[in-house]
């Protein structure tokens, strides 16, 4: 049964990210697109000003974030990241310990909000604190409509088993908090419920031990930061089948580098992003596709075959952090089966007004490199409005 009908004139649409026009998405009453009706762009395209101009993208995927520390925005700044973030006695983790419940759950739920004014409908965070920090995110965030994976972390041996199986899976702040003594106990966690384990690797300095150690166990799925890794490392990253997510503002405003591109991007490994602590970062995807660019430009300038393309961009936010988390049946994409998870953005705003659009490949450069949180008008997540801007 047909719930309800979203118009947009023109949108990416399907796991390719094609721009079609007069696009009609029909929703049924569990929020799940039914069937697309569309034309495709041939021409083109003349913004008419007062006319409606209205462009449909799918909802962003975050994929790595700490909302835990929204409450304490920039106290990193200018400070070093080990000092700042490595557990336990990080100043971070200094204020997660000394801050009282209301506050952190206030911080929380203003990060969920922050995300959907940004056009992010699913966020994958990095919980701290053990099984307590799970529980109090998924408390936050109850009445919120956002989707989101919690990958908890262990405190102690007596904890793996209940983060496993309350938690959507483990994300380590290094590997080596993997021990001889424990890793049986997580191995067992892991086979029993089958769930992702993640890890920070690599962020800020290359501990080629801990990296081998780390692929020889084939315990990790999803590796985040690889800042420092070398060829040698993300050549046993594509053989292994490890997704690899990036957080490249953040790893700036650390100070600790930029990730590997130009070996990156000639392996074609599907990379997703994240914005990491949101203490340092804002929420913002566009944002963090839009630097990604620009330090491309410097680090691949050797190589001209080496060039990110705004669609190559769009995916790893879409599509590539969707099939990184296993979410790729559900989320990522405007297609049939898929829920109904997007956002408008109007083409008339003054800094996305263009007279004339060349086709295909000038309209995604517009979108990539000029949308701002003013010009997301309304955010849907199961087809139903979930942020709308006045």
């Amino acid at each position: 049964m047909i719930k309800k009908h979203i118009y947009s004139e023109f949108g990416l649409i399907g796991c390719g990210l094609d721009l079609k026009k007069n696009i009609d998405i029909k929703i049924n009453k569990n929020g799940i697109i039914d069937d697309i009706s569309y034309e495709n762009v041939e021409n083109n395209i003349k913004i008419i000003p007062n006319d409606r101009n209205f462009f449909i993208i799918p909802g962003l995927i975050n994929s790595h974030v700490h909302v835990g520390d929204s409450f304490i925005k920039e106290l990193g700044f200018n400070k070093d990241l080990i000092d700042i973030v490595a557990p336990p006695y990080g100043l971070k983790h200094q204020m997660l310990r000394q801050t009282p419940e209301n506050i952190k759950t206030n911080g929380i739920q203003n990060a969920a909000l922050e995300m959907l004014r940004n056009g992010i409908t699913c966020f994958i965070d990095f919980r701290e604190g053990g099984i307590d920090g799970v529980k109090l995110l998924k408390k936050a965030l109850e009445q919120s409509p956002i989707n989101f994976l919690v990958l908890g972390r262990f405190l102690d041996e007596s904890e793996i088993e209940s983060v496993f199986n309350f938690a959507d899976g483990i994300g380590l702040a290094s590997y080596d908090q993997i021990t001889a003594t424990n890793k049986k106990w997580v191995i067992e966690a892991k086979q029993k419920t089958n769930k992702l384990i993640a890890c920070h690797c690599a962020e800020n300095n290359r501990n080629l031990n801990l990296i081998n150690k780390m692929f020889n166990d084939d315990l990790v799925d999803v590796i985040i930061h690889g800042t420092k890794f070398v060829k040698n490392d993300l050549d046993k990253l594509k053989e292994k089948k490890k997704s690899l997510i990036l957080c490249p503002r953040c790893n700036g405003y650390f100070g600790v580098g930029f990730p590997p591109l130009s070996e990156i991007l000639r392996l074609s490994l599907p990379i997703s992003l994240g914005t990491d602590n949101l203490m340092a970062n804002n929420a913002d995807l566009f944002e963090e596709m839009r630097y990604l660019y620009r330090i491309s430009r410097v680090l691949c300038s050797h190589d001209k075959n080496i060039q990110l393309t705004s669609k190559e961009l769009l995916k790893m936010v879409t599509i590539n952090a969707a099939r990184n988390f296993n979410l790729e049946k559900k989320l990522g994409s405007i297609s049939e089966g898929k829920s109904a998870d997007f956002f408008l953005i109007d083409l008339n705003d003054p800094n996305l007004y263009s007279h004339q659009i060349y086709i295909p490949n000038n309209m995604i450069d517009l979108i990539v490199q000029r949308t701002k949180s003013e010009n997301i008008k309304k955010t849907f997540i199961k087809g139903e409005v979930v942020f709308e801007r006045n």
